[in-house]
């Protein structure tokens, strides 16, 4: 669904506060639930990444971001993209891929940015296409110790909670 359960909104909203990143790259921005969250606290760069173009006007997207990319984040080269985000927040949007491709793009995620906020479901939870949107199919069951592990080293703080777990990983805290 491009919108989330509104469990641990509060805590991501606080570890972007302490980061205060330049930029920040929204992969799978949906509804644009962090951007509407987020931004109005200080101004930063923010690139919004989805996948389904009818949501760009369905949400009213390009008033909440700066800029707005229609592509799968597994094909994106960030490289490209000024100015360079600082953190990037994979809400929700993990699980819409296999597990190779999410941990892959964790590993992706990682070279690019400094932090990574992540929220996801954790447990079964299972999703089908909705609204003829098939990129908001579940293709992928994660748990907490699952995550942990795929972020390796660096995990500032996580959290798991009755549906979801979140997740800030730093390159700083090498």
């Amino acid at each position: 669904m491009p919108h989330s359960y509104a469990e641990h909104k509060e805590w991501m909203l606080g570890k972007y506060l302490a980061i205060r990143p330049r930029g920040v790259l929204d992969i799978g921005v949906g509804a644009g639930t962090y951007a509407r969250l987020m931004r109005p606290h200080f101004r930063s760069h923010w690139t919004g990444i989805e996948v389904w173009a009818p949501y760009i006007e369905q949400f009213d997207l390009l008033s909440k971001y700066d800029a707005v990319i229609v592509a799968d984040v597994l094909h994106l080269d960030i490289d490209t993209l000024s100015p360079r985000p600082t953190l990037a927040i994979a809400g929700d949007v993990l699980e819409h891929m296999p597990k190779a491709a999410a941990i892959g793009q964790i590993a992706r995620l990682k070279e690019w940015v400094d932090d990574i906020l992540i929220s996801i479901p954790l447990g079964e939870m299972p999703q089908g296409s909705v609204n003829g949107n098939q990129y908001e199919s579940h293709l992928a069951t994660w748990e907490h110790e699952e995550m942990l592990e795929a972020l390796g080293g660096n995990v500032v703080d996580a959290i798991k909670g009755k549906a979801l777990g979140a997740y800030h990983w730093s390159a700083r805290s090498a």
